[in-house]
């Protein structure tokens, strides 16, 4: 038994040593594995770090929905990027600094694609021509069109609201030199008009909502009368996008989602914008979610069309170069 008992005791130590032989070539195996995978995770983790430089405008309702929504950052982190947000300027050379441009009214793309052929449409929001129009004094006189003739208007030269005036004025056989067109911010067009200092306004939402409940203001036209689309078009650098797909995916599904929370949820979203607003009134809030409709889709050559009618207008008053050809605008499909 003695024997037993002795040889029993070595198999247990040679079991033990067998043991941990396994064991440490075990640890090494995972530390070889850790060391040859390393490299990779680090990479991913870059990755993830990377930037994804987007502007946005006080009035970008979905982008503004999503970021207070959460529903940006961590679609774009599966995709390997993180948002750095940015206020859209008017100035050109910001515009060329983003890889993804906010939402802009769809006249705006007749001025800025010229300037940067890189930029490209991947998403359509609209129709919502109820969303800008023109206001006039309730004691004006003015009850159509014809009646612009030789009053001031204020209006943002170039954008959407100036589209409309074009299309309004030659309905009825008018021109911008037939009426005195102020150009001054929107900001400073509500005490304008209050004052006196001009007969009419045509603007956009949110502005057009505050200006048709002014007491004194009663509503000319809108875009609706016109036949105008008034479509806001998303626009991304091409070569990121081309080189960053999963970037655009990401983009579409964010405002997919972001459209359809504020449909399913007009009054939560009436006190997330309004907060965003500087506490615009909740009435006119709701008014400006009333005039969209909030759908999302991938742009198509109709657009082409409406930017092509818009830049030759805009070409007639002399406003751009002749010739220039807006159908040739890259889609992101």
């Amino acid at each position: 038994m003695g024997a037993l008992g002795i040889r029993s005791e070595k198999r247990g130590k040679l079991s033990s040593m067998s043991e941990l032989k396994g064991r440490v070539a075990r640890r090494g195996l995972l530390v070889g594995i850790v060391a040859m995978i390393s490299p990779l995770l680090s990479v991913r983790s870059a990755r993830a770090a990377a930037a994804l430089r987007i502007s946005y405008q006080k009035s970008s309702i979905l982008l503004q929905v999503a970021r207070q929504r959460n529903m940006i950052d961590a679609r774009l982190r599966y995709v390997g990027f993180k948002p750095e947000w940015s206020i859209l300027s008017t100035m050109p050379a910001q515009i060329g600094t983003v890889d993804y441009v906010s939402d802009v009214a769809e006249a705006v793309p007749v001025t800025v694609l010229p300037l940067f052929p890189n930029l490209a449409l991947y998403a359509v929001e609209g129709p919502s021509p109820h969303a800008l129009g023109i206001v006039v004094h309730r004691e004006s006189g003015i009850t159509s069109a014809v009646d612009l003739r030789g009053r001031k208007i204020a209006v943002s030269k170039t954008g959407s609201a100036f589209d409309f005036l074009l299309l309004a004025l030659g309905a009825v056989g008018l021109r911008l030199s037939d009426i005195h067109p102020i150009y001054i911010p929107e900001s400073a067009c509500i005490q304008a008009f209050n004052n006196g200092a001009i007969d009419g306004w045509a603007t956009f939402d949110p502005y057009f909502s505050f200006a048709t409940a002014l007491p004194n203001a009663v509503l000319l036209a809108d875009g609706a009368s016109a036949g105008m689309r008034y479509n806001r078009y998303y626009m991304a650098d091409t070569a990121f996008a081309q080189a960053h797909p999963q970037t655009i995916s990401a983009m579409r599904e964010m405002l997919g989602d972001a459209a359809a929370w504020i449909r399913g949820n007009p009054g939560s979203a009436a006190d997330l914008l309004s907060r965003q607003w500087d506490d615009m009134p909740l009435e006119i809030v709701r008014k400006v979610l009333s005039h969209r409709t909030f759908e999302v889709r991938l742009p198509d050559p109709t657009d082409l069309v409406t930017l092509q009618a818009i830049n030759d207008r805009y070409a007639a008053q002399g406003l751009v170069p002749m010739g220039r050809n807006l159908k040739a605008t890259h889609l992101l499909s």
